[in-house]
């Protein structure tokens, strides 16, 4: 979203609906993702705030309940981003798949929320990088602390700071 990172063309892509597209030959930031070791094979657990990053959209912040409602603090948004997430299997590929708003809009894929999108658990694993206990930055109250700078990942992340960044 990536989690969050519901890119429409990517999980078409990564999901078999381009031939010839699919990781690890697909897109670059498919590639870069897919490259990492998959350190969150257990993503996605409630009542966990997770940190991920790609080259596309630079860190995001995620905050998942048991209820199957999150909130994403993407760069440069000054509220947080209501969203409902679920993992399905599309075409035999396990995948966690987000609702965002209907008048939400993906500025890298310049698409507007309202229906499901699927992007593969595997890719949305590697994308994080880091994870904390619970919503320490309350953002199921739909605020966010501050406007986050897609290179600048909130301090409170415990992660290799200099193998991930812009």
């Amino acid at each position: 979203m990536l989690s969050r990172l519901t890119w429409v063309a990517l999980a078409v892509c990564v999901m078999g609906g381009v031939a010839g597209c699919g990781a690890p030959s697909g897109p670059p930031v498919v590639q870069e993702v897919m490259a990492r070791d998959n350190i969150f094979p257990s993503y996605p657990q409630p009542d966990r705030t997770y940190l991920s990053f790609s080259s596309a959209h630079g860190f995001q912040v995620n905050y998942l309940r048991a209820d199957g409602r999150a909130w994403l603090w993407y760069p440069g948004n000054s509220v947080g981003v209501p969203e409902e997430y679920e993992t399905r299997t599309v075409n035999g590929t396990k995948a966690i798949c987000w609702r965002h708003p209907s008048d939400s809009y993906k500025p890298v894929t310049r698409q507007h929320g309202g229906e499901f999108v699927c992007t593969p658990l595997e890719l949305a694993q590697k994308a994080n990088v880091a994870v904390l206990r619970g919503d320490p930055f309350s953002l199921a109250s739909g605020k966010v602390p501050y406007r986050l700078d897609r290179c600048k990942a909130p301090e409170e992340f415990n992660f290799d700071r200099n193998r991930f960044g812009c």
